[in-house]
């Protein structure tokens, strides 16, 4: 199966240290019971006051992902980060709010989105985190109620067809492909964002 290399014993500390966005995909379909797996793990993260306003959206017909992608905007900081024709995600799961339950969503949103990164790459499965989009035509494409529903996110998803990796931060926050066609991605020295250990 193409994917990450997968370790059978792989545990949370490892999937926190080693997923990374990634921006190109393979074109092998990804299997529905995968997809929804995601999504049971986004009911079952953490809610504040257990409201659990979240609604969520698959699309996997490759005709409706087509109309999708262009209300998507890609890698900001790399001058051809947007992937090609052949490059783009197979599915995508649409994080909505729930505006009869309440009217923010960022902390839920946060919590839903990390829990189905980190489950898609324990299965082999690359993600991509998109907030620059174009909702409304998003929403129309899907037909849901704008009255009813915020989009506040797309999780693009799909096996890798590119590799990225942290690295040491160097006075810039940009991540950048390097010669060999890898994302590399800076973060900031521990030393930096500890402030306080007593």
């Amino acid at each position: 199966m193409p994917g990450f290399e997968r370790n059978d014993f792989m545990n949370v500390s490892e999937a926190l240290k080693k997923r990374r966005t990634i921006r190109k995909f393979s074109q092998q379909p990804l299997p529905k019971e995968a997809i929804l797996d995601l999504v049971e793990y986004a009911r079952l993260c953490a809610y504040p006051a257990n409201l659990q306003p979240l609604k969520f959206a698959v699309i996997q017909d490759e005709e409706l992902c087509d109309k999708v992608f262009p209300n998507t905007k890609w890698a900001g900081y790399l001058t051809d980060g947007s992937p090609k024709k052949d490059e783009r995600p197979t599915a995508y799961i649409a994080v909505l709010g729930d505006k009869t339950i309440k009217d923010s969503f960022e902390v839920e949103a946060g919590a839903a989105v990390t829990s189905m990164m980190l489950g898609a790459f324990e299965k082999g499965i690359a993600s991509c985190w998109i907030g620059a989009l174009s909702r409304e035509p998003i929403m129309d494409i899907l037909s849901l109620d704008n009255e009813r529903f915020s989009l506040l996110y797309v999780l693009a998803l799909g096996y890798p067809a590119q590799e990225s990796k942290a690295c040491e931060f160097s006075g810039s926050i940009k991540y950048f492909e390097d010669e060999n066609k890898k994302i590399n991605v800076p973060k900031r020295p521990f030393d930096e964002i500890l402030i306080l250990e007593k």
